[in-house]
């Protein structure tokens, strides 16, 4: 599994961001009740002779009304629903851009782990052959038990160190497991390649793809357009639903000289319409307006606080590229020189077994630190495109250069 692949599949698969994409379905469930119509209302009326003191008399009616929004009411309240779809949009590539990052964080982290451990492999062979060779001399009487000793006991040391790494490698791969949706007794392979170490675009370009790419800053522009989509809603409301009925009648009145109108039946019309006399609305036009200036100022404090995130990401990056470099230009070669003199120097007699293990451990930390700050510098890399806001499937390319530096212990 390449890290694209392990991308790919946290965002098919993974529990959290499946639920995280129920709220575009609400946003758009919302945009379709925002376009409703009211719905009409039956009404009857009426009273006979259970009522008054003339059998004879009665009223009946029925008839319907229906509320009619004027000023726009319905196109105001979907402008504000189309953009919280949009939102709702926004923050699922927020949350993909998130776990994408994740993902690479633990892959890198899972990575430089094999290597550690392959790292003390390695060295762990070479204090065998060492403490081989400190047996058969101390079987000769060329050296004493203490040589024998410190041999076994710098071997102990790494096999010990390991046993600590697959621990850490087992507590890892779950974590990254979770993140891809997968249950914990799944089986994982990795693609070990590592990345390659490209030459940082300039720190403006990164900034200025930044303010482009980044989901929360888009979805801080889009609360702008919503504001401002709920200020045209709040002066919509100002006019209240004007309320049109048609019906009919019929009825008979008696009068007191007995004389009767007769069965009248005939239509009715009634047409209800609100004046905004006092209530105009006022309050929520100011809280929308309101609402639109605070919206302005999160863009304003979000565009600092992502161009900060970029340059902190982006000098934190160059110094570990810079470290990285030196080991791969010259530190580990001295060291791999510097430790096989120090075995050919022991086995003809001419050093001490501690100017071996020294030359030995000192060969070994260089290799450690140089995987330290790999992983640190992946690190980086990756909080770095997280803070322009792009995915990492690039970043799962093979090195143009020997990217196995580092991992050859001896010839």
């Amino acid at each position: 599994m390449t890290l694209q692949q392990a991308i790919q599949t946290a965002v098919q698969n993974n529990k959290d961001l499946q639920t995280a994409r129920y709220v575009v379905n609400i946003a758009k469930a919302r945009l379709v009740q925002a376009g409703m119509f009211p719905n009409p209302r039956l009404s009857f009326s009426g009273y006979d002779a259970i009522f008054t003191n003339e059998p004879a008399e009665y009223e009946l009616g029925g008839g319907f009304t229906q509320d009619f929004p004027v000023a726009g009411r319905i196109a105001r309240q979907k402008d504000v629903a189309k953009v919280d779809v949009v939102r709702a949009r926004a923050e699922i590539r927020q949350a993909k851009l998130r776990l994408s990052s994740q993902v690479a964080e633990v892959f890198y982290r899972i990575l430089v782990l094999d290597r550690q451990i392959r790292l003390r492999d390695q060295l762990m062979q070479v204090d065998r052959d060492l403490l081989d060779a400190s047996r058969n001399r101390f079987q000769v009487a060329e050296v004493s038990e203490l040589d024998v000793n410190t041999a076994q006991l710098e071997l102990e040391r790494l096999h010990q160190e390991r046993i600590l790494l697959k621990a850490q490698r087992s507590r890892i791969s779950i974590r990254l497991k979770q993140l891809l949706g997968l249950g914990a007794d799944k089986t994982l392979e990795l693609d070990e390649t590592l990345p390659p170490v490209p030459a940082l675009p300039s720190l403006a370009e990164e900034q200025r793809r930044a303010l482009i790419l980044r989901p929360d800053l888009q979805s801080a522009k889009l609360s702008i357009e919503r504001s401002m989509a709920q200020v045209d809603l709040a002066k919509a409301q100002r006019w209240e639903d004007w309320t049109a009925g048609l019906g009919v009648f019929s009825g008979q009145t008696v009068f007191p000289n007995g004389l009767s109108t007769g069965n009248d039946v005939g239509p009715s019309f009634v047409l209800t319409i609100p004046l905004p006399l006092w209530n105009k609305n006022q309050g929520r036009i100011a809280e929308a307006a309101a609402m639109n200036r605070q919206a302005s100022a999160r863009v304003r404090a979000l565009t600092l606080q992502v161009q900060n995130e970029v340059a902190g990401a982006y000098s934190e990056t160059e110094r570990l590229l810079i470290a990285v470099d030196r080991y791969r230009n010259g530190m580990l070669k001295l060291s791999d020189r510097n430790m096989l003199l120090a075995q050919q120097a022991y086995m003809t007699g001419q050093a001490s077994i501690l100017t071996a293990v020294q030359a030995q451990r000192q060969h070994g930390d260089q290799h450690i630190a140089y995987l330290n700050t790999m992983g640190q510098y992946l690190q980086a890399w990756v909080a770095l495109r997280r803070a322009v806001g792009e995915y990492l499937e690039s970043l799962n390319r093979p090195e143009n250069h020997d990217s196995g530096r580092g991992e050859r212990i001896h010839e």
